[in-house]
């Protein structure tokens, strides 16, 4: 074989051989990080684009051609940002910089400066500036039931849950209302509204400087229900498909009842104890579970133990839209006679159906 041709093979098998460092390691090829982010998946395919956000061990990630995509934690072998992020590493605070991921190992890079955390320990980061609107999500699901005939009923059906979460904090607003009439005369009214505010210690531990209740069934005689409390928190779970949140703490409990006995309050104030825990589970790309339970417990003239449970399947339609079914469950193991003497039952139980929107 000439001469030439072996040297043109030699340079040939250089120019597709893996690069060797002084150390002989073979360092993978990465694409040059200019003007896009990119990440390679544990299949070794790689994606161009821009980073999002990471929370909860789901990336998000846009893409021109794919457009927006929730890549698992657990399926990202390689990454890499082209500008700074804001991150939360446990145990250390918040740090700024360009974020390289590698294995096992994750690496803020500052300048000619980099910071190297075992990956493990990387809560949550965003790309860019810290903008508003990059810290809200949220869903909104609506339900309508309508029947005419021997029998004209309407039912309503109208929840949403909003968070706006940081490297450190995470802010709760969740609202249920549910509003039925049969024949124009009006079967149920009530409505629920929560609010937590939650701040992370830790990667799994968190403190709850506040939270509180606002609850109102005039047909369960309760004109409202204000709770108001402070305490912690513990992830049990927390994976690309499951999270497992508990909670609880002392709070105040006031209750105010539509109507009451000749020689009872209508006014009720405690203290009492307030537990809760939520359950997610992503069965699969199209099929979810959303379990919330909550459970408080005060004195007998304020309802004794109460407690609410909402069991939620949720199948997804399109990239943003769901059909929601949930059993939800109210019970109070002590209800209020009201004026007339009639005492309300202690279980409530509702089946509804719904169309969500997530953002």
């Amino acid at each position: 074989m000439p001469r030439k041709l072996l040297l043109n093979c030699f340079i040939l098998f250089l120019s597709f051989s893996p690069h060797i460092n002084a150390a002989n390691e073979t360092i993978p090829w990465k694409p040059p990080v200019e003007e896009y982010d990119w990440v390679q998946l544990t299949s070794g395919e790689w994606l161009k684009g821009e980073i999002k956000a990471f929370y909860n061990r789901v990336l998000e990630f846009n893409s021109r051609k794919l457009k927006l995509l929730n890549i698992n934690w657990e399926d990202i072998q390689y990454l890499e940002s082209h500008i700074d992020s804001i991150a939360r590493i446990e145990d250390h605070g918040v740090i700024t910089g360009k974020i390289q991921l590698a294995g096992n190992k994750v690496n803020i890079i500052k300048g000619d400066n980099a910071v190297e955390f075992e990956r493990s320990r990387l809560i949550s980061f965003i790309t860019g500036e810290e903008k508003e609107s990059n810290y809200w999500s949220g869903v909104i699901s609506i339900g309508l039931n309508v029947r005419s005939g021997n029998t004209d009923q309407t039912d309503y059906l109208a929840r949403f849950n909003i968070k706006r979460r940081t490297s450190q904090t995470r802010l709760i607003l969740d609202y249920l209302g549910n509003i039925s009439t049969v024949n124009s005369i009006e079967t149920i009214n009530n409505h629920r509204v929560n609010v937590a505010f939650d701040y992370f210690k830790t990667r799994l531990f968190f403190y709850k400087p506040v939270f509180g209740e606002y609850f109102r069934d005039s047909f369960q005689n309760i004109a409202s229900r204000i709770t108001v409390g402070s305490g912690i928190g513990y992830t049990i779970i927390d994976t690309a498909k499951t999270e497992w949140n508990v909670s609880g703490g002392p709070s105040l409990l006031q209750t105010r009842y539509t109507t009451v006995q000749s020689d009872e309050s209508s006014i009720e104030s405690t203290p009492s104890i307030s537990l809760s825990t939520d359950y997610n589970n992503k069965y699969s790309k199209t099929l979810g579970i959303i379990i919330k339970y909550s459970l408080q417990l005060a004195s007998r003239d304020s309802g004794g133990l109460t407690h609410h449970a909402d069991l939620t399947l949720k199948n997804e339609l399109s990239g943003l839209f769901d059909l929601n079914i949930s059993f939800i469950w109210d019970r109070t193991s002590n209800p209020r006679a009201d004026s007339l003497g009639v005492v309300p039952e202690q279980n409530d139980f509702r089946l509804s159906f719904g169309l969500g929107y997530d953002f």
